[in-house]
């Protein structure tokens, strides 16, 4: 959730002309990922626009435009001899550097479409991303292999800034057999073994959603005391019955209201009658910044879904049949819900 972008008053310094333009920039960023131009200029150092020009075998005035911009925005550097490097900035935008935006790029590229549909979605309160593309987001995602795995790479970067800064730990007290559910990758479940020695733990996915898995779990020395368990939470009998805690963290974000609660009584159907529904998600605060809205906007697009304020997830988990418990703020965006089956 993180931007310089992140309150009005920051949005609003821009001028309208400025505002409505905004959409060239990300594409110009757009072109030169899909150029591959970054990666291009990592590998080669620094080059001159001839030098680039043939490797990358584009117009000479487009590709100079386009780096201009690019330097106008700190991707890369222009030295004495016109000869173009990437800056520290630039380096994000190869793929296999520690903080890589690739992953949340690609979320954004694979969202523009959708977005210039919002109009017609409000219109007809239909996804945007599936007018688009015909099909639902993760259906598209079963269908395009290299999709799915950035999409995966993007949930395990963002548990790292949004989630693991966050100290879950200090807020939540996590015991017994925990089921991760919709845990994808297990990277929340990775750092939850870590800070809790004696939890036990399984990941509960679609079978796309936990490819690589094995490696983040291994890699975090967690392995065995994870499993990892394919299935759908829209297919009760195959969501686990042994769990303490039933944990959904930002899933239900992805859901509107009635799948949500389909959801959410697909799991209680098996759960214990003395485990724990655990919601960990963004809260809708009652005054939004505007890039708190825009994120919520984007669910829309991408995922018929949007942001909830408290009061609604309480009212999603009662529909569901349980007894609501207690809300424990981690911060004004996070938060867990706690809840039993009955």
């Amino acid at each position: 959730m993180s931007s310089k972008l992140n309150t009005q008053s920051e949005f609003t310094s821009l001028s309208l002309e400025e505002m409505l333009s905004g959409y060239r920039l990300s594409q110009a960023i757009f072109t030169l990922y899909h150029l591959e131009l970054p990666e291009y200029l990592h590998q080669q150092g620094a080059q001159d626009l001839s030098q680039i020009g043939k490797a990358i075998q584009i117009e000479t005035w487009m590709l100079e435009h386009l780096l201009e911009i690019a330097q106008t925005l700190n991707l890369v550097h222009k030295d004495e001899q016109n000869r173009y490097s990437l800056t520290a900035e630039g380096l994000r935008l190869c793929p296999d550097t520690t903080d890589s935006i690739i992953p949340i790029l690609a979320h954004y590229d694979c969202g523009y479409g959708p977005w210039g549909s919002l109009f017609n979605s409000l219109e007809t309160g239909k996804s945007a991303f599936e007018q688009v593309y015909q099909t639902d987001i993760f259906s598209y995602f079963s269908q395009h292999p290299e999709q799915n795995s950035l999409f995966s790479r993007f949930m395990e970067q963002t548990t790292q800034t949004w989630l693991a800064q966050a100290e879950l730990g200090k807020h939540y007290n996590f015991s017994g057999h925990l089921i991760d559910i919709g845990g994808n990758t297990g990277a929340l479940s990775a750092l939850l073994l870590q800070q809790f020695p004696k939890l036990q733990a399984t990941v509960f996915d679609l079978e796309q959603a936990m490819i690589g898995a094995d490696t983040i779990l291994s890699t975090a020395g967690v392995s065995d005391r994870c499993r990892l368990v394919s299935g759908s939470f829209f297919e009760p009998q195959t969501i686990p019955k042994d769990g303490d805690i039933y944990l959904f963290s930002r899933v239900l974000l992805n859901w509107n209201d009635e799948k949500a609660v389909e959801i959410l009584k697909n799991c209680r159907s098996v759960m214990p009658p003395d485990s724990k529904l655990l919601i960990l998600d963004f809260v809708l605060p009652d005054s939004p910044l505007t890039s708190q809205l825009l994120a919520s906007l984007n669910l829309w697009v991408m995922f018929n879904a949007r942001f909830r304020k408290q009061a609604e997830f309480k009212r999603l988990v009662e529909q569901a049949g349980f007894r609501y418990l207690r809300w424990i703020e981690i911060d004004k965006m996070k938060f867990f819900l706690e809840a039993s089956p009955g």
